[in-house]
């Protein structure tokens, strides 16, 4: 789902009082949750809700929620939150609704919380369109290399680094590869709709129907993709499945000058097979993500290979973009309350195929 501007669910207060007010609770640290949260979203929530807890909340870790989850109908967890455990969730026997407002809410759940029935939900749509908004940035100016030109410009070069690593190029009639039709993955074939461009999906649990609606060409192999398209944008979510998938020979199909571009997670990529390509020169790639630490080590090949442009995992949310996240809250809890299906409902089922 796409939301234009502020994605405000419509509500008539006139009509709430119909609704019972929900206890809820804020699981949220303190330095993060007036980062989330902006005050017009937090009287929407209040028109349905009450919180049980106005204090400062240091650390949502798991006294406090064993200590004021005992009659809350509604959490709302994030980064940092301790996780729903057997144990808390003895305590929290009215919880119908969790909704984390981060990225994976796999850190904050535990079987205990599928047992007791509990819906849940994650703002991790909201954080997709920072990372498809940097995504598009950067195939528009890595694509023309702009940050080696830039670089060069300070030693005293002009356009020489335009030829660089295959030379520069622009998208227009460009093949674009998109790896993942998620959240992020969905929300760049909007983006780049804009332009003239042809676009190209690998996603095997994509059907060619859904493909079609989406206005992409689906390929069956990631060895079509990587040989046909100039940019690949890596945007699938990390899991056991997903571990690895990009190797060397893939990076191998690549045409000289192409782009690649990872927001998305390094353990998608062996590391030493892409290193191995990375040291030919061919192509470009922008970084935004290292593993298993971040950020990587200060002899990590990614600081120093010249073809390579890495970013301090920065796409998705550092400032203004995280207050989607509590507007997608607000959205969610509305739609629980007012008994609306829910916009991004995470199940047991689809759990392994999410970040």
């Amino acid at each position: 789902m796409i939301f234009k501007g502020r994605p405000y669910l419509l509500y008539q207060k006139n009509i709430v009082k119909e609704y019972p007010v929900r206890k809820l609770l804020y699981a949220v640290n303190q330095d993060l949750f007036h980062t989330l949260f902006h005050s017009t979203d937090l009287e929407r929530i209040n028109q349905f809700c009450s919180p049980v807890v106005f204090t400062r909340v240091e650390n949502a870790d798991k006294d406090f929620l064993l200590k004021h989850s005992a009659d809350v109908e509604i959490i709302v967890t994030s980064w940092g939150t301790a996780a729903l455990d057997a144990e808390i969730m003895a305590h929290a026997k009215q919880l119908k609704l969790l909704t984390h407002a981060a990225g994976s809410v796999k850190p904050v759940l535990s079987d205990a919380v599928w047992n007791a029935g509990v819906r849940v939900t994650s703002a991790a749509a909201a954080i997709a369109y920072g990372v498809a908004e940097f995504n598009l940035g950067l195939i528009l100016t890595a694509s023309k290399r702009a940050f080696w030109a830039a670089n060069g410009a300070r030693k005293g070069l002009w356009s020489e680094p335009l030829g660089d690593f295959g030379g520069a190029f622009e998208i227009y009639q460009q093949n674009i590869g998109i790896i993942g039709s998620g959240h992020v993955g969905r929300h760049l074939i909007h983006l780049l709709k804009n332009f003239s461009c042809h676009l190209f999906l690998y996603d095997p649990y994509c059907s060619i129907e859904q493909a079609t609606k989406l206005a992409v060409t689906k390929v069956e192999t990631l060895e079509e993709l990587f040989s046909q398209c100039m940019i690949i944008s890596l945007n699938a979510p990390s899991t056991e499945e997903t571990k690895g998938m990009l190797r060397g020979k893939h990076f191998a199909l690549l045409k000289d000058g192409a782009l690649f571009i990872n927001t998305a997670r390094n353990a998608l990529i062996n590391e030493p097979e892409f290193i191995e390509e990375l040291k030919k020169e061919r192509f470009v790639a922008c970084l935004d993500v290292t593993d298993p630490i971040e950020p990587c080590s200060l002899d990590h090949p990614y600081r120093h290979l010249p073809n390579v442009m890495l970013t301090p995992h920065e796409a998705g949310v550092i400032n203004q973009n995280k207050l989607r996240l509590g507007t997608f809250v607000a959205n969610e809890i509305e739609a629980f309350v007012t008994g609306k299906p829910l916009y991004f409902e995470v199940t047991q089922e689809n759990l392994m195929r999410v970040g």
